[in-house]
C-alpha cells in the first residue's frame, strides 16, 4: 500500500503536465501567471469606476481575474479559461462572490455585455480578438493588455513596467482607438 501512493502521485503529476502541454499546444500559449508587478500596475492603470461586466480572457491560475473581483465590487467579473488545470486551480482559489469562472473559450463567447477586457495573451490571439472586439464591444468598452498590444489600435496610455522584462501595458476605449 505504501508503495502505490507515491505512484499515484507521479501519474497525477505527469497528467497534469501532460495535460497542461496539450492545452498550450491547443491554445497557442501556455498558461502563465501575472507578476506581481505587473498586476499592480495594471490595477492602478484600469479606468476607476466601472459598472457592469469585466472579462479576464485567458484567466489561467487566477492570478489576476482574483484581484480585479477585488478591486472591483461592484462589477460581475468573469474568467474565461480553457486548459483544464489552470481553470481548477483558480476555481479553488476564488472568493469574490462577484467572481464567475467559465471553462470555454473565448473566441466562443459573445462578450456584448462587457464593460472591460482583460488579457495577457499572445500576438495571434490578439490579431484574432481586434475583429471579435470591433463587431462585439460596445463604445466605450476597456480593453487593458500586458505585453501584446492590439494590432493597429493606438492606444489610450501605454505603461512599461519597472520588472526585468520592461514589461507593457496597453489601455483602449472602444471608439477611441483609431487615430
Amino acid at each position: 500500500m505504501s508503495e502505490i501512493f507515491p505512484l499515484f502521485i507521479l501519474l497525477l503529476i505527469l497528467c497534469m503536465i501532460i495535460s497542461i502541454v496539450w492545452w498550450s499546444y491547443r491554445n497557442g500559449i501556455s498558461p502563465m501567471p501575472t507578476s506581481r508587478k505587473v498586476k499592480e500596475a495594471l490595477l492602478r492603470m484600469a479606468p476607476k469606476d466601472l459598472e457592469g461586466t469585466l472579462y479576464d480572457l485567458g484567466s489561467g491560475w487566477g492570478t489576476l481575474v482574483i484581484p480585479l473581483a477585488k478591486r472591483y465590487p461592484q462589477c460581475q467579473v468573469i474568467g474565461v479559461e480553457s486548459s483544464p488545470i489552470p481553470y481548477s486551480i483558480s476555481y479553488f482559489r476564488k472568493n469574490p462572490n462577484n467572481l464567475r469562472l467559465l471553462r470555454e473559450d473565448f473566441f466562443a463567447i459573445s462578450l456584448e455585455n462587457a464593460t472591460m477586457i482583460a488579457c495577457y495573451l499572445y500576438p495571434g490571439a490578439m490579431l484574432k480578438l481586434r475583429d471579435k472586439f470591433e463587431e462585439e464591444l460596445h463604445t466605450g468598452a476597456w480593453v487593458i493588455s500586458h505585453t501584446f498590444a492590439v494590432p493597429d489600435w493606438k492606444p489610450l496610455q501605454t505603461v512599461t513596467v519597472n520588472d526585468l522584462y520592461h514589461t507593457k501595458i496597453y489601455l483602449y476605449q472602444i471608439g477611441k482607438h483609431h487615430g
